[in-house]
Formats: C-alpha cells, structure tokens, sequence
C-alpha cells in the first residue's frame, strides 16, 4: 500500500512538472482557479442577493459612472431609518402621551370627561442635493389598540415639505376605528403609485419623484398622528414602529441594476456557480455514460456491440437543440433536469472513441494472457482496460465542459433554462426581454460575454495541456 501511494505522489509530481513546461495550460489552470475562488466565496464577494429587487431605480448606472462629466449629479440612494429618538416634535397637545417602548414609540391617550382631538406632529429634515429621482417610497409599521372606547378613532397621515414650503400629502390612514396592527406589513406609500399621483395633481404617466424632489434643499419628512377621544374610562394606545423612507438611485454598484432594480454584478458572480456547476457534472455524467457504453461496446463486440453503436448513432444524428428545446418547453425548467439533459445528449462521440480505443487493445498480449489464466471480464476491464483509458478520460472530462457551459448559456438565454437560479445566459436573456441593447448598456450585456468566453478558454487551454501531456501518441512524436 505504502509504494501504491508513493508511485501516485510521484506521478502527481511528475504530472505538475510536465504542465509548468505548458504556459497556456497553467494560465488555463491560473483562471480556472479564480472561478472557483468566486463560486466559493460569491456571499462574501457580493453581499446582496441576486434577486433583491429594489436595491436602486431601474436601470441604474454603475457607480463609477459618477466620475463622467454628465453624471455626477444622478440621484444616488437615500435610505432614512428613523425612530424615536431620530424625529423632532413640532407640535404635542395636552394630555397625549409619547414616549420610547423598547424598539418602538408609544402614544397614549385617555378618555376623560369630554370628546377631544389629540394631535402629534413630527418631523425629520434631510438635505438633497442630486438631480431629481424617479422613484422614492416609505413605510410606515404602527399598531393601533382601542381599549373601551368605543367611537374613537385614529389617523395617521405622512408628507413630504419641500424647500420652498409646499407640502405634499403622500399617505393618509382615514379614520381607524378599531384595533388594527400594521408593524410585520407595514402600511406603505409609493410614487409608482397612480393612485397617489392623481391625488396629488399629476398626471398618472409623470415620475413623482422628479415632481416633488425638483429642487435642491432641504426637505423634511413630517408625520401627522391624530386621536379622537370619546368620554369613557379607556384608552387610545398607539405604537410607531421604525419609519422607513427611501430615495431610488440611479448609481448603484459595480455593474448598475437591471429592469427591477436587482444588482447585476450579484448576478454575474451567482452565475459563476451555475455555469461551473453545470459544467462539471454534465461533463462527469455524460462521460461516464460514453465510457460504460464504448467499453462494453467495444469489448463484447458482435451483437452487443451492433445495438449499442445503433443506439449511439441514432443518438448522434439526432439535432440536440430542438429536442432539448421541447424537454424544457414540456416536462418544465429545472437546473438538474437541464444538467441531466445536457449529459444524456453529448456522450456519444465519446463513446464511439472510447469503444475503437478498447478494440484496439482487447486483443493485445496482456489481455489475452489475463484470458488464458481464467481471469473474468470485469477483471480485465478494470485491472488491464480502464488503465489504459485513463489518459483519455481526463482529457475529455475538460474539455467537454465548455460544450456544456456554452449549451446552458444558449437554453437560459432562449428562456429555457431554469428561471430561479442567476446565470449568464439568463442575464443576457434579461437584457434583450428589458431593453439593454437599445440602450446600449454594454456594462450589463458584456460582462457575462466575457465571463463565458473566459471560462470556456480556460478549460480549452487546460484540456489542451493534459492532452499534450497524458496523451501516449502525442509523446511519441514528441
């Protein structure tokens, strides 16, 4: 056991020696190391998810556009967070409470004697100093808790002021009567919203964000909170969750974002995943498929040999595309439905070698001699045959990979790959179905290119160095 191991460690070495005389095949191996580097580490390389919508406006600009004359000035993303500690009272009538209770604020208000109307004004001022937005939105999260007071009710209303002092009403609760909890699906406002455009006086196809925010100041943020209060022994008790508004940039990351505001640099690293997931064991499937096939061909030969090879051929013959085009149409998109589809389709060519390979050598003197002492077939198969492959193996286990990173690509970009997962035919799929050709946003269409070009080169030129190396023929002429 111990010179089994000895003799493997010096083949590993003499294995590395050879390759570092190939510089393509150690550039191959120097690239495809990075890409397994970024598969590994994609949470730590992008943080952001990529299929976070929202993350900035549609259609954002990488962030390093900001360094062209023209685009220093875009809107960038305002995110406000604010509690109790973070607003400012104007205004606190007599006898309402307002106080911090744990992560939210408390207003309390008794009945008393006669009906009455409590009113809290609030108010946070930011400056804004970018080119108008397109887009902003908010949530508001409270809890409203009616305790035996029947007939009161709360109001909550939110507004945006501008520096010129005009205000504009942007949610509006209506009376709430009864106890009511919007703190895990907070009420929200949107300036997508028609219904809010109308309300405002605009027309339902302008971009409220550029209406409102269409001067450069301060603006304040300024929440309304109204009790009525019946006579009675109760309570009107309301919670204030953390408030939420946001302005949609549209500079965002390294890549920008797509139609739904989704990182698209997220996208190109998740896709490393996918791509090189796909790849791999598409490439183990469909050789191990071509070389039970082509040994036990080549082998057994005679009848065995002839319903096989006709399988193979028809096999062969058969236009790949089409068909997977209407596996995935019919049974449905899955990534390792894809990936199984992808392997049952390529292992033919590889069979039909590996099946000559074997007959070349089933009738050579080590064999006949393993024969002759009465050794069985799968012996010989694995002991004098499988030995004999190996060099073959390795070098098509590579070099089918970018076969079948290239034929992912194509299926997600025609929409037939698995729509769940992030991979680079998907996003130049995307970018065609939004529009990024017309716009011309090469950062979006571009990268991906080249992140498969450079995959697929970089096992090209390694399956190239193992073939010049473990290849026996191509050392001889050497």
């Amino acid at each position: 056991m111990a010179s089994i191991n000895t003799t493997r460690i010096e083949a590993v070495k003499s294995f590395l020696s050879e390759l570092k005389l190939h510089k393509t095949g150690l550039l191959g191996l120097g690239v495809l190391i990075l890409y397994v580097f970024v598969a590994i580490f994609a949470p730590w390389i992008s943080p952001v998810g990529p299929n976070e919508t929202g993350l900035a406006d549609s259609y954002a600009y990488p962030s390093w556009f900001s360094i062209f004359p023209g685009y220093e000035n875009l809107p960038r993303n305002i995110i406000l967070k604010l509690s109790y500690e973070d607003w400012h009272v104007l205004h606190q009538s007599n006898g309402l409470e307002y106080v911090e209770e744990s992560d939210l604020s408390k207003i309390n208000v008794k009945s008393g004697n006669v009906s009455t109307v409590k009113d809290l004004l609030l108010e946070y001022a930011f400056n804004y100093t970018f080119n108008p937005p397109k887009r902003f939105s908010g949530k508001i999260p409270f809890k409203v808790e009616i305790n035996h007071a029947l007939g009161s009710y709360v109001r909550i209303r939110c507004s945006i002021v501008t520096p010129k002092g005009r205000v504009y009403e942007v949610y509006d609760s209506l009376p709430i009567a009864n106890n009511l909890t919007r703190l895990e699906t907070p009420a929200t406002y949107d300036a997508r919203d028609i219904s809010l455009k109308l309300k405002l006086g605009f027309s339902p196809h302008d971009y409220l964000g550029e209406k409102i925010f269409n001067l450069k100041g301060v603006y304040k943020l300024r929440l309304y909170i109204s009790i009525f209060s019946v006579k009675g022994d109760g309570a009107v008790n309301v919670w204030l969750g953390v408030n939420e508004f946001r302005i949609y940039g549209m500079l965002y990351g390294i890549l920008g974002t797509d139609n739904l505001g989704c990182d698209l640099f997220s996208n190109l690293i998740y896709g490393t995943r996918v791509s090189l997931m796909v790849g791999i064991l598409a490439s183990v499937i469909s050789v191990s498929i071509g070389l039970v096939v082509g040994v036990i061909s080549g082998y057994k030969g005679r009848i065995v040999d002839q319903i096989l090879m006709f399988f193979t051929d028809t096999l062969l013959f058969t236009p790949i595309l089409p068909l997977l085009i209407a596996i995935s149409v019919f049974v449905g998109k899955n990534l390792y439905l894809e990936i199984a589809l992808i392997a049952l389709f390529s292992w033919m060519v590889f069979a039909r070698n590996t099946r000559a390979y074997v007959m070349s050598i089933r009738d050579s003197m080590f064999v006949e001699s393993a024969r002759a002492i009465g050794a069985p077939d799968i012996y010989i198969i694995f002991r004098h045959i499988l030995p004999q492959l190996t060099p073959i193996i390795y070098i098509n286990l590579v070099m089918r990979v970018p076969g079948a990173i290239l034929l992912e690509a194509t299926l997600s970009f025609l929409n037939l790959g698995d729509p769940s997962v992030p991979s680079w035919g998907r996003m130049l799929y995307n970018a065609r179905y939004a529009g990024a050709f017309f716009r011309f946003m090469w950062w979006w269409i571009i990268p991906p290119g080249l992140a498969i070009t450079f995959l697929a080169l970089a096992f090209v030129l390694l399956g190239n160095a193992l073939d010049a190396i473990l290849n026996p023929r191509l050392q001889v002429r050497r």
